[in-house]
C-alpha cells in the first residue's frame, strides 16, 4: 500500500514538473525596448537594414521579421518556411550585426515592420521601422525606327552634364537587370537569320546620362529605368515603330574654298531644338559614302577630324587638318524625329600650298626660310607658321621636336619656338639650327595663300660637298646626251662596270676642284692686272699736273696803267 503510494506521488511530480517546464517554454519574455526607424528607398532598389548588435552568432539567434498592418509574419529565422511567397528577404550577420536585406522593392513593401531578436527564450532587441517606397517619374516614350539611333534622357531637361553618378537598368516586370548585363530572348524567324548584337554592345551612357542605343531592333522595346541618386529615378519606353522618314526638300549649295592644312567651320541648320533630339547626317556624294551620323557617331571612326556641335541654335559641321582627299560635295541633313528640317550641300575645294625651293644650311648657322618667292617687302598682311609632320599641322610657337640624346650628359638644344622669329617681311629666321629642325615649314598669308619649305641641315664637309656635286652636275649637263644604244649597253654593263664609275668618280672629282682652283687663280690675276694698270693711270696724270704750271706777271706800267703778262714755261722731263 505505502509503496504504490510512493509510485503514484513520483509519478505526480514528474508531470507537475514537466507541466511546468512546458509553461516555461510556451511562455517567452518580451521586448522592452523598441526602436523606430524612418526609411525611404526607390522603387525597384535593394536595401539593408541592421537589426542587432549582438556578439552572438547568428546561428544560436531567433530572429523575426513581420508587418504591423497587416499583421503578418514575413521571415523566421531559423525556420524560413513561413517566407516561402517573400524570398526577396534575406537575413545574414555583418561583423556582429543582425541585418535584413530586401532586393527589388516593390510599391506594396511598403509599411510598418517589427524586427526582434532572441537568445534563447529572452528578447534582446526589437526594432519597428517604416518603409516608403519613392516611384520613379515616368517622362514620355521615345520612339524609333529600325536600325536607327535613339536617344533615352535621364531627365525631363538632359541639357547638361551631370555630376551625379548615373545608372541604367532595364526594366522586365518586376526584374530589374543591368543594361551592360541585360540579353534580350531572341527568337530567329528561320535557320539563316543572324542574331542582333546584344544590348550592352550597342548602348552607351552620355556625359549628360542620357543613354544612346545604336541599330535599335525590336527586341529594344523595353521600359528602362535611370537612376541619379538615392531620391531621384525616371522611367522611359522606348516603342520601335516602322521607318517612315520623310526626304528632305529644300536643298541649298554652297562653293567653300580652305587651304590645305587649315581647319573649317560650316552651319549646316539654324533651329530652336537642342542637338540632342535631332539627327545629323553628312555623307560624300561621290563616292557616296557616311561621313558621320549624330548622335551615332561610330561611323566615323576613319572621319575623327569631322564632329558637330550646337552654336547659339547653328547646327555646325568642323574639319580640322584639311587634306586634299577631303575635296568634293558633301550633303549636310538636319532630321527632328522623322521629319528632315533642312539639307545643305556644298562643295569643298582645297588650295594647295605652293612649294619653294629648300633652304640648306650648315649646324648651328642662322637661316631664313621666305614667305614668299619674292620676300622683298614687307607685309600688311597677318603671316602665321607651322610645323607639318605627315598630315599633322603644329604652330611653331608650339611645337616641341622629339629629342634623343645620344648620352645621358648630351644637353638637348633649345626648343624652336625660342629660336625662330618672324621678320617684318613675313620671313622666319631661325638661329642655331640642328638637325631637329630639318622639317617641312608651311607660311600662310591670307586665305588662298600658302607656301611650304623644306630646311634642309647639313654639316660644313656636307655642305661643300654639295656645292661641288651642284657644280659637277652643271658641268654634266653641258655635254652632249648619250645615244639610245650607248644607254642600252650602259644598261647591259653597269653591274660590271661598278668599278669603272668609281674611278671616273673620282677622276670627276679632281677635274672639278682643279678646275675651281684655275678659275679662282684666273680671276685674281685679272682683277690684279685691271687694279695695276688703274693706279699707274692714276700716278702718271698726278705727274703731269705738277710739270705744266703757269707762271704770272703782273708790271706796272708807266701812266698809272697795269699790264699782265702771260709766260708759259714747259719743261719736259
Amino acid at each position: 500500500m505505502m509503496k504504490s503510494f510512493q509510485l503514484s506521488y513520483f509519478q505526480l511530480l514528474c508531470l507537475l514538473t514537466a507541466a511546468l517546464l512546458e509553461c516555461k517554454a510556451e511562455t517567452e519574455r518580451p521586448c522592452k525596448q523598441v526602436y523606430q526607424l524612418n526609411i525611404r528607398h526607390l522603387h525597384g532598389d535593394s536595401m539593408s537594414i541592421s537589426c542587432q548588435t549582438t556578439p552572438h552568432p547568428l546561428e544560436s539567434l531567433t530572429v523575426k521579421l513581420r508587418s504591423i498592418i497587416p499583421l503578418k509574419d514575413i521571415l523566421n529565422y531559423p525556420d524560413t518556411s513561413s517566407a516561402s511567397e517573400h524570398q526577396r528577404w534575406s537575413v545574414r550577420n555583418d561583423a556582429g550585426n543582425v541585418t535584413f536585406d530586401l532586393k527589388d522593392i516593390r510599391s506594396s513593401d511598403g509599411g510598418l515592420y517589427d524586427c526582434q531578436v532572441y537568445k534563447d527564450q529572452d528578447c534582446l532587441h526589437s526594432t519597428r521601422f517604416n518603409l516608403s517606397v519613392i516611384m520613379c517619374e515616368t517622362l514620355n516614350s521615345v520612339h524609333a525606327t529600325l536600325n536607327s539611333s535613339v536617344l533615352l534622357p535621364c531627365s525631363e531637361h538632359p541639357l547638361q552634364n551631370r555630376t551625379e553618378q548615373v545608372t541604367w537598368k532595364v526594366v522586365s516586370g518586376h526584374q530589374l537587370t543591368d543594361v551592360n548585363q541585360y540579353r534580350a530572348p531572341y527568337k530567329p524567324s528561320s535557320s539563316t537569320e543572324k542574331p542582333p548584337d546584344p544590348l550592352y554592345e550597342r548602348a552607351r551612357q552620355l556625359k549628360n546620362g542620357s543613354l544612346l542605343i545604336r541599330n535599335a531592333v525590336h527586341t529594344d522595346e523595353l521600359w528602362y529605368r535611370c537612376r541619379v541618386n538615392g531620391k531621384t529615378c525616371y522611367e522611359i519606353k522606348l516603342v520601335m515603330k516602322a521607318e517612315t522618314e520623310r526626304p528632305c526638300k529644300q536643298v541649298y549649295q554652297l562653293n567653300i574654298s580652305h587651304l590645305h592644312g587649315d581647319s573649317m567651320s560650316i552651319s549646316c541648320q539654324t533651329t530652336t531644338h537642342p542637338l540632342e533630339s535631332l539627327t545629323v547626317k553628312l555623307r560624300s556624294i561621290i563616292p557616296l559614302k557616311d561621313i558621320l551620323n549624330y548622335p551615332d557617331t561610330s561611323s566615323a571612326s576613319e572621319h575623327q577630324r569631322w564632329s558637330v556641335r550646337n552654336d547659339a541654335g547653328n547646327v555646325i559641321f568642323d574639319l580640322k587638318d584639311i587634306r586634299s582627299s577631303d575635296g568634293g560635295f558633301y550633303d549636310c541633313q538636319v532630321y527632328k524625329d522623322q521629319d528632315c528640317l533642312h539639307t545643305t550641300r556644298f562643295n569643298l575645294s582645297i588650295i594647295m600650298c605652293k612649294t619653294l625651293n629648300s633652304v640648306h644650311a650648315t649646324l648651328n648657322s642662322s637661316v631664313l626660310l621666305p614667305c614668299s618667292e619674292h620676300p622683298l617687302h614687307n607685309r600688311t598682311e597677318q603671316v602665321t607658321w607651322k610645323v607639318v609632320s605627315g598630315h599633322q599641322s603644329t604652330d611653331i610657337n608650339q611645337y616641341r621636336a622629339p629629342y634623343k640624346p645620344s648620352s645621358s650628359t648630351e644637353k638637348p638644344p633649345d626648343p624652336l619656338y625660342e629660336r625662330a622669329r618672324q621678320l617684318k617681311n613675313g620671313s622666319l629666321l631661325v638661329r642655331n639650327a640642328g638637325h631637329t629642325d630639318e622639317l617641312l615649314y608651311r607660311c600662310r598669308v591670307n586665305e588662298k595663300t600658302c607656301y611650304e619649305i623644306k630646311l634642309v641641315i647639313k654639316d660644313d664637309k656636307t655642305f661643300y660637298s654639295t656645292i661641288l656635286e651642284t657644280l659637277s652636275t652643271t658641268l654634266l649637263s653641258t655635254t652632249d646626251a648619250p645615244t639610245p644604244a650607248a644607254d642600252n649597253t650602259a644598261g647591259q654593263t653597269e653591274g660590271n662596270n661598278h668599278e669603272e664609275s668609281e674611278t671616273v668618280t673620282a677622276n670627276l672629282t679632281v677635274v672639278v676642284m682643279t678646275t675651281v682652283v684655275s678659275l679662282c687663280v684666273l680671276i685674281s690675276l685679272t682683277i690684279c692686272v685691271i687694279l695695276y694698270f688703274k693706279k699707274r693711270r692714276r700716278k702718271t696724270n698726278s705727274q703731269t699736273e705738277l710739270n705744266c704750271w703757269s707762271t704770272i706777271y703782273y708790271s706796272n706800267i708807266s701812266g698809272g696803267v697795269n699790264g699782265l703778262f702771260y709766260s708759259l714755261d714747259e719743261h719736259n722731263t
